[in-house]
């Protein structure tokens, strides 16, 4: 990105508070399922030591950040830490630590995963293991939708779990959506459509490698792209290839 936002940062500390989640849910005992106090008290303790070493984790994307942006965004998610609290100890008292922890505790996290049969790689946030399967995890910084996920992320998790099987030789029927700056988790059971749609996804990709350019579609993150100018200049030959065909 050409400039850095206060949002920008936000979103960075949100996802380094998330994976402090779980170390938060398991110093709770049993009798702070109604005591979020204690639970905002070790997030806020959490996102001070992240604030101190935030730039450490990501030198380059906060390159150049000014003190007022940073202090900005500090505050933006210290606004957030008692939802968080609230929603984490729901969920503890909806379905007990143990359950909770299965679902955002990593056993690795950030890790690549490259399939040579569908073309594609990715990078889920998390790796958890639940109920003894490997599943992926995505952390977001955005709002989350009343119901379930936003299409878009259960397109990236039914991506990552078919990355997933063939690094660990296993069919993989779900994984997880953290709304972290909310502290909600949501299931996502992966349908047939929405393999079927990734493997259409994959067959484009291949085809832009072999040369064939899609049509352009105008969208907000053109204007950040990097290849905009080569895809303006592809865009006006195929345009031009289709006055004659």
């Amino acid at each position: 990105m050409p400039d850095i936002s206060s949002r920008y940062i936000e979103s960075l500390l949100i996802k380094e508070l998330a994976f402090a989640y779980p170390d938060i849910v398991n110093a709770c005992s049993s009798n702070d399922v109604d005591v979020v106090e204690g639970v905002v008290e070790n997030l806020e303790t959490e996102l001070c030591r992240i604030c101190d070493n935030i730039e450490l984790i990501h030198p380059g994307e906060l390159e150049g950040a000014s003190p007022e942006l940073m202090k900005d965004a500090r505050s933006a998610v210290s606004e957030c830490v008692k939802e968080i609290g609230t929603n984490l100890m729901s969920a503890i008292s909806e379905h007990g630590k143990n359950e909770l922890l299965s679902c955002i505790d990593p056993v690795k996290t950030d890790p690549i995963l490259y399939s040579e049969r569908i073309g594609l790689s990715g990078m889920p946030s998390k790796l958890v293991c639940h109920a003894e399967n490997v599943v992926p995890s995505v952390i977001k910084t955005g709002k989350y939708p009343e119901n379930g996920v936003w299409n878009n992320d259960r397109l990236q998790i039914a991506a990552l779990a078919m990355l997933v099987e063939e690094e660990y030789g296993k069919t993989v029927k779900y994984g997880f959506v953290e709304y972290a700056k909310y502290g909600i988790v949501r299931k996502v059971i992966i349908r047939a459509n929405d393999r079927r749609q990734i493997l259409k996804i994959g067959n484009r990709v291949k085809k832009i490698k072999d040369g064939t350019m899609p049509d352009k579609k105008e969208s907000t993150l053109c204007e950040h792209c990097n290849y905009s100018e080569m895809c303006n200049k592809c865009s006006t030959k195929v345009s031009l290839a289709s006055r004659f065909f």
